[in-house]
């Protein structure tokens, strides 16, 4: 499947939206849970020596906070935020596998978590700027073929690790909650079947780091939309937001399809001359 050709200053102002919106979806998801509150976040707290009775203190500020920037990214960015986003997304998955609740599976799995801001400020060509420009109102930067081809490569990583991260969780960790998952809209799931998945991921996950051809960009886009909404399926409407959290899942295969579409337009521009 292809879409309309778009010329650079197009590309340019469409992944520097689907980025920003991405971004701001992961910290809504991530800090409704957090004013929620979470049982399943007090590993995390104990790993930091922070009891528990102070962890479900904690968590709506955190929560609060996590929605605050999202919401300054979309109406108000600055670069400064978007590093703080960068920040935290790292920790809050490096916790995972420090924590001992969770493997190291976690930690790649969520590359759609903390990858996107890395993007974002690569986009922004924040590595480049002076101590002022980090706190002065970000405006939208210029896009050269240099940079397209970064971001191709940070988008084939991005939704390889993830891809390979969820795909673990059934090939190794065997979860029970992807058997619940795929029970919850009739499917005979069982150990072998979340196994068989867990290799279908982990291997189209490798393909696309390798080769990350259009169709396969699709498969992923589609298939991670249709897996994650099985927290809806199975846990009730609440966890459309551990759907929103998961956006970059879905946002990064789309700007992969736009970049693809773009680098192929300018090959047959090229060709025809």
């Amino acid at each position: 499947m292809t879409l309309k050709p778009i010329t650079l200053p197009q590309l340019q102002h469409l992944l520097h939206w689907v980025l920003r919106v991405t971004i701001a979806c992961c910290f809504i998801g991530h800090g409704t849970w957090g004013v929620i509150t979470k049982e399943g976040w007090l590993p995390f707290f104990r790993s930091q020596s922070i009891p528990d009775e102070i962890a479900w203190k904690l968590m709506p500020i955190i929560g609060a906070f996590d929605i605050l920037m999202a919401i300054l990214i979309l109406i108000k960015p600055r670069r400064i935020i978007v590093m703080w986003m960068f920040i935290w997304a790292l920790w809050t998955a490096i916790l995972r596998p420090i924590s001992g609740s969770q493997g190291t599976w976690e930690f790649w799995e969520r590359a759609g978590n903390w990858l996107p801001p890395l993007m974002f400020l690569m986009l922004g060509g924040a590595f480049a700027m002076k101590m002022k420009d980090w706190f002065s109102e970000y405006k939208e930067p210029a896009l050269n073929d240099d940079k397209v081809g970064v971001l191709h490569f940070l988008c084939r990583i991005t939704i390889g690790l993830l891809l390979i991260g969820h795909g673990g969780f059934g090939a190794f960790v065997e979860k029970q909650m992807l058997i619940n998952h795929f029970a919850s809209i009739g499917l005979p799931a069982d150990v072998a079947f979340i196994n068989a998945v867990g290799w279908f991921e982990i291997i189209l996950g490798a393909v696309i780091i390798i080769r990350p051809i259009l169709p396969l960009i699709w498969l992923a886009l589609v298939w991670k939309v249709l897996t994650e909404l099985l927290y809806v399926t199975d846990g009730g409407l609440l966890n459309i937001f551990e759907f929103i959290e998961r956006w970059g899942d879905y946002g990064i295969p789309v700007a992969m399809i736009m970049i693809i579409n773009y680098q192929r337009s300018q090959k047959n521009v090229a060709g025809s001359m």
